[in-house]
């Protein structure tokens, strides 16, 4: 939080992009006490926000061998930034990497059982329509819901 950080919360940036995306890449902490004379930092994002930094640290957010984002702490205001607190962001990263990893596995999750629900919702409907119609019609229609089920099963087997 803090000046012009609505503008970047949850804002995506292309891979590699400034001192953030060198730290995803490079999967490494970094410090700069003078982001202006670092190449990587990238000035028109940082004045595009209203408030470009003078120092910052930066962690990646790592959960195994996922690289989630990247967590920085922007102007030490009394002095350089020390090895203890960026030992300190490093594990508030871990812990923050954790968190997300198990978030975006619930939204993984829960969607699965939404789509689930969704084919149910198809099949219930499919039986009721097949309980309706003539018995002549109903081997037709049974028929050709197992050809369609068929093609299904070979297109997922090829992983399309």
């Amino acid at each position: 939080s803090g000046e012009g950080s609505e503008t970047l919360i949850g804002k995506r940036l292309p891979p590699g992009t400034g001192v953030a995306g060198w730290v995803l890449a490079a999967q490494q902490p970094l410090v700069l006490d003078e982001v202006g004379a670092d190449p990587r930092f990238a000035r028109e994002t940082a004045e595009a926000t209203g408030y470009v930094p003078s120092g910052l640290m930066a962690v990646p957010l790592l959960h195994g061998d996922l690289a989630l984002g990247v967590l920085q702490v922007l102007d030490r205001k009394s002095s350089r930034f020390s090895l203890a607190e960026m030992d300190l962001l490093g594990l508030f990263a871990n812990q923050a990497a954790i968190a997300l990893d198990l978030l975006q596995k619930g939204r993984r999750a829960r969607a699965a059982v939404e789509g689930a629900e969704g084919r149910l919702g198809v099949v219930a409907r499919l039986a009721s329509e097949l309980d309706r119609l003539p018995e002549e019609r109903r081997d037709d229609a049974v028929a050709l819901l197992t050809a369609l089920e068929r093609v299904l099963a070979q297109k997922e087997s090829r992983g399309d």
